[in-house]
């Protein structure tokens, strides 16, 4: 079966089995993804993942770095990285089709492990995230774990499988470098990894940036050109993402007026979350809020987070 011919038959399970916009399967590991509308820049984290677009397109971006991606392309992310997205093709016609699969370190390693040692693949950069070209080979895998999905048996013990056989290919990829260095316990990708998940669990507190070079085992000036290799961010840059990102979903969905959300995620100085939410989304806090309004929380919230959910 031709590629494009494995593609066609993808993109028309995936249309069928994605009635929300975000479809959690049944294979744990598995979350499917449709929407007919382009939507917003939104601000999150990408996540340790695998994220294949199936139809469209989608746009991503870390500060002035800007990753385009559709059907021809699949994005790893091996560390958790906060982006803005956004989906730039989708139509009722054509609508945006995608999935994801998780995946930890430990998995990569037993994979490693299994086939006798890492494998001989060039060199990729240090960023923690890369696209690499879609094969043949891995939308017929793609292919072979969607269809688990109606067979309890079939989830339980090929589903896992499949999905070895995709980290294995990738292993072999573009970004096999990348996977297998988060593998690695001791290698400096996983000690920027360990300074990241203090870092997402303390972003409100305003701790000494030295704490997370000591979470990662280096010296200071190692830890921030090896945090800026991985995220293309500076620490504080990567916490004010986190803390902006939080107090608007403060704001849209519990409710929180513009001081109370700042205070919340941090800041202490009401000038400085207005300086800083305007620097990161074009619009300070009050005017962001009163645009959302104007077309209706509920509507906004719908057309354009749902999928990233």
């Amino acid at each position: 079966m031709s590629r494009k011919a494995i593609l066609s038959k993808i993109q028309t399970r995936l249309t069928g089995l994605c009635e929300t916009k975000s479809h959690r399967t049944e294979i744990d590991f598995l979350t499917l993804y449709k929407t007919t509308r382009k939507t917003d820049p939104v601000l999150f984290v990408y996540e340790p993942r695998i994220y294949i677009v199936i139809q469209g397109q989608k746009e991503i971006s870390v500060l002035d770095r800007r990753y385009v991606y559709n059907e021809t392309q699949y994005l790893v992310s091996t560390i958790d990285i906060p982006v803005s997205g956004m989906i730039t093709e989708a139509s009722a016609e054509r609508p945006y089709l995608a999935m994801c699969l998780s995946f930890s370190p430990l998995e990569i390693f037993e994979i490693i492990s299994a086939i006798g040692g890492p494998p001989d693949t060039a060199l990729s950069p240090r960023f923690g995230m890369g696209l690499s070209a879609l094969t043949q080979d891995l939308l017929d895998a793609v292919w072979r774990l969607l269809n688990c999905l109606p067979e309890p048996s079939a989830r339980s013990f090929l589903a896992p499988r499949i999905k070895q056989e995709i980290i294995y290919r990738m292993l072999h990829g573009a970004q096999g470098s990348t996977l297998c260095e988060i593998a690695n316990y001791r290698s400096d990708l996983s000690g920027i990894n360990r300074a990241i998940l203090y870092l997402r669990q303390h972003f409100r507190e305003n701790f000494e940036i030295s704490v997370l070079s000591e979470c990662a085992g280096m010296s200071q000036s190692k830890f921030y050109q090896r945090f800026h290799d991985a995220t293309h961010l500076t620490p504080v840059q990567y916490r004010l993402r986190l803390r902006v990102q939080e107090a608007r979903r403060l704001m849209l969905h519990e409710g929180q007026r513009v001081a109370e959300a700042g205070f919340n995620v941090g800041y202490d100085s009401p000038s400085q979350f207005n300086r800083e939410y305007k620097k990161l989304l074009g619009l300070p806090p009050h005017a962001d809020i009163r645009r959302i309004r104007a077309i209706g929380m509920d509507q906004y919230c719908e057309d354009n987070e749902e999928v990233w959910l």
